[in-house]
């Protein structure tokens, strides 16, 4: 068993060949609006919950868009984070892309670039445009003896400062203004449309809530230009928030954001409560994890699946938190260096964990603190009824076996069946006492994958 980091593969023929979730539709929409918008200077808002994936589409309908040749650039705002400077990430991810295409306006973008970037770098630099000690400091250091007037000295400080700065704003104005033009002459270069350049802005709402800010406030002032249209992929709510951290919780942040988005949309959500489309994402994440698959010779494994796929839906798992349960899963098997034939009690019991991992934290901490009781676990468990399979049934009586010693059984108030039967549960979970559930945990901790 092969233990990696999955992604989903963007077939370059085929993008959405793996679209699990059926959102090609979505894809063509979006598409229209890129190529019914030929003037660009358009911000699309994509918003979806963290787990619904985000990534995976834009990435998918990026290789969708350059197949009908229209040109994008994709931007991982978390990537750059670390680096302070939205401008610079943003100009370098720009730069990059007519570089490889070839663009003859790559120089002219670079130098523009540069300059702006430098006037960037002096405004910050720059606190206050007035300074009129060096003035009175040279004539308290005069030793002429002769008088001066204070407040004319102060009065042509002022005054130089003030002329200064209007020849500033001046030259700011033209600098910005030039480089614009530069990214839109870029922009109408790689395309040959006449369709604008799409610039997918992705994990917004991971960055740090300073540095996503000012994303959107570069995009609106320096980089949202003719010939350029903007997709921010985004948890809407979360980057609200980070707002409300810059600005105060005071500030209306839906209004804010409102403020730098055209087309606000949401992300299709497939309806995974539905047993035909869980059923369909779950077998696809089975496969695609490589996961062991079913035979005659592994029945467990199968019955296992079914546990997997009625707790996941009662549960109401996401997409990522299925695919992450299915990957603790993947490794308490490679760790445990399991036989598959007929070893239901710890694969239901490992099936149960992998889930609590991505689902409650804090049973799974007092699972790890050895403070977990019965009830908790019985609890969040569904009542056997004929919409689950008979394998939540037994994981109810599993969770109840967890908890007994090999004493409890020594007495006369247990048959031989029940004694029997806790014997094999205990034989194969390889334990004798009743920690079998804290061992499991612990043997997973040196192989988290966060």
């Amino acid at each position: 068993m092969e233990l990696r980091r999955h992604n989903v593969e963007v077939n370059d023929a085929d993008p959405f060949a793996n679209d699990w979730l059926d959102r090609k539709g979505f894809a063509d929409q979006l598409t229209n609006i890129v190529e019914n918008n030929k003037q660009g200077e358009v911000v699309i808002g994509l918003s979806g919950q963290w787990g619904e994936g985000k990534t995976t589409f834009v990435k998918m309908w990026q290789k969708h868009m350059e197949k009908k040749e229209v040109a994008s650039i994709y931007f991982d705002a978390f990537e750059y984070d670390y680096l302070e400077d939205v401008f610079l990430s943003l100009a370098i991810e720009i730069y990059n892309y007519a570089k490889i295409n070839s663009l003859t306006a790559e120089e002219d973008y670079l130098n523009k670039s540069k300059s702006t970037y430098h006037l960037l770098q002096a405004m910050i630099a720059k606190t206050s445009p007035i300074n009129i000690d060096s003035s009175i400091q040279e004539k308290l250091g005069d030793n002429s003896n002769q008088p001066f007037d204070i407040a004319k000295i102060i009065k042509d400080s002022l005054n130089f400062s003030l002329d200064n700065a209007f020849e500033q704003a001046l030259k700011q104005k033209e600098v910005f203004r030039d480089f614009k033009k530069s990214l839109s002459q870029l922009a109408n270069q790689a395309s040959n449309q006449d369709i604008p350049l799409v610039i997918i802005i992705d994990e917004l709402d991971r960055c740090k809530p300073s540095f996503a800010v000012e994303v959107l406030e570069k995009i609106k002032h320096l980089f949202l230009v003719e010939g350029v249209i903007f997709v921010l992929s985004m948890h809407h709510e979360q980057l609200e928030e980070s707002i409300k951290k810059v600005y105060g919780q005071n500030i209306d942040a839906h209004t804010y954001l409102q403020k730098f988005i055209d087309y606000p949309t949401r992300l299709p959500k497939a309806e995974l409560s539905n047993d035909n489309s869980r059923n369909k994402y779950f077998w696809n994440q089975i496969e695609f994890l490589e996961l062991p698959v079913i035979s005659r010779d592994n029945s467990s494994i199968e019955s296992a699946y079914k546990l997997f796929v009625d707790l996941s839906n009662y549960y109401s798992l996401s997409y990522r938190q299925i695919n992450k349960a299915l990957q603790n899963y993947k490794y308490f098997l490679a760790s445990l260096g399991l036989r598959y034939d007929n070893i239901y009690p710890k694969m239901f019991l490992m099936v149960l964990i992998s889930i609590l991992k991505v689902q409650n934290g804090a049973l799974i901490t007092k699972i790890r603190d050895n403070t977990v009781i019965r009830e908790d676990l019985i609890r969040v468990i569904p009542k056997s009824n004929k919409k689950y399979s008979y394998g939540v049934e037994l994981l109810q009586k599993f969770i109840e076996l967890s908890f007994y010693s090999i004493e409890d059984f020594q007495g006369s108030a247990y048959n031989s069946h029940e004694r029997h039967f806790y014997d094999n549960f205990v034989e194969s979970i390889n334990q004798n006492k009743n920690e079998s559930l804290t061992n499991l945990i612990k043997s997973l901790e040196f192989l988290e994958n966060y």
